[in-house]
């Protein structure tokens, strides 16, 4: 008897965390992607020279330091780049943090499928 408790309780158990992740992977409405995907298409075409030009320091400040010549300058300036580009993709982050959490939710799984790139800027979860 207690033998099928154990079971039945391991079986609950089984359901219930089915169940639960079921229901954290659940997608938000097309219609917040959908502005999440717009807004985060926006930031990338209004601010394409910033991206540019973060992309062409952090490689140039690479090349240099690994040819034995590393330039503070360029690293200076490539982290300022990044930096702003941060600052921007936290700003948009937080407009959509303010829209609740589905909202959130959306422009995190945008930024992931559209623009994997700006992850790298620290655009997704903190």
């Amino acid at each position: 008897m207690l033998g099928a408790l154990r079971l039945l309780s391991a079986a609950f158990w089984r359901r219930l965390s089915g169940l639960s992740s079921r229901l954290r992977r659940r997608e938000p409405a097309p219609e917040l992607r959908a502005r999440a995907a717009a807004a985060l298409s926006r930031y990338v075409k209004t601010n394409a020279d910033l991206l540019d030009r973060a992309a062409r320091l952090a490689a140039r400040a690479e090349r240099l330091e690994r040819e034995g010549t590393p330039s503070e300058s360029v690293r200076n300036r490539a982290e300022r780049a990044r930096r702003e580009i941060e600052a921007g993709l936290a700003a948009l982050r937080s407009s959509f943090a303010a829209s609740g959490r589905e909202a959130l939710e959306a422009f995190e799984l945008e930024l992931e499928r559209v623009h994997p790139a700006l992850r790298a800027y620290g655009g997704g979860r903190p």
